[in-house]
């Protein structure tokens, strides 16, 4: 079983408005992939807001010749196949993930996602808080906070320090040590 952690950033407030996305794919306790692309978003929700573009940098023109999210999920799909979805804040990006789904009328094959805010919380449970860029400060883990495939790779980062204690790499084995609450999308 692979660990597919993934990061959106939206252009407004709207869960349907993604303009990107970092994914990595954690096989055997090893990144295997990294893929990141800029969205263009769903077109009833394209509105750029300044307050969404101060966090991230993204901007429409930025976006305007990138694929849509209906265009990318079959390759998403092949990348989900056998894994278990993983965010920071993992609510967030299901929801969006979710809404996309739902917006574009594709078929929502009921992922399985855990989060690794909950696994922070778990394993560092001195810090001040669970904030993704407060945890990789932490882990001395270098991040740019924001930015899609980073956060991704900053949540990996926390999953694979958490998987330091197990004695062989078992995705199972590691959720059930932690009790981590596995959701359905």
């Amino acid at each position: 079983m692979k660990l597919c952690v993934l990061d959106f950033e939206t252009a407004n407030s709207s869960l349907a408005s993604a303009c990107s996305l970092g994914l990595l794919v954690i096989d055997e306790g090893e990144i295997r992939e990294e893929w990141v692309s800029l969205i263009q978003p769903h077109p009833a929700y394209d509105t750029f807001d300044p307050f969404n573009i101060s966090i991230h940098h993204i901007t429409k023109d930025m976006v305007k010749d990138a694929p849509s999210f209906d265009e990318l999920y079959g390759e998403l799909l092949d990348k989900f196949e056998g894994s278990i979805l993983m965010a920071h804040n993992a609510q967030f990006d299901m929801s969006v993930l979710k809404e996309l789904i739902h917006s574009y009328g594709l078929k929502n094959h009921h992922f399985s996602y855990i989060d690794s805010l909950e696994i922070a919380r778990k394993c560092y449970p001195q810090l001040r808080n669970h904030k993704l860029n407060t945890v990789c400060d932490y882990l001395e883990v270098n991040l740019n906070h924001h930015e899609a495939l980073s956060d991704a790779k900053g949540s990996a980062m926390i999953a694979l320090y958490s998987m330091m204690d197990v004695e062989e790499y078992d995705l199972e084995k590691w959720i059930q040590k932690l009790n981590l609450k596995v959701r359905r999308l």
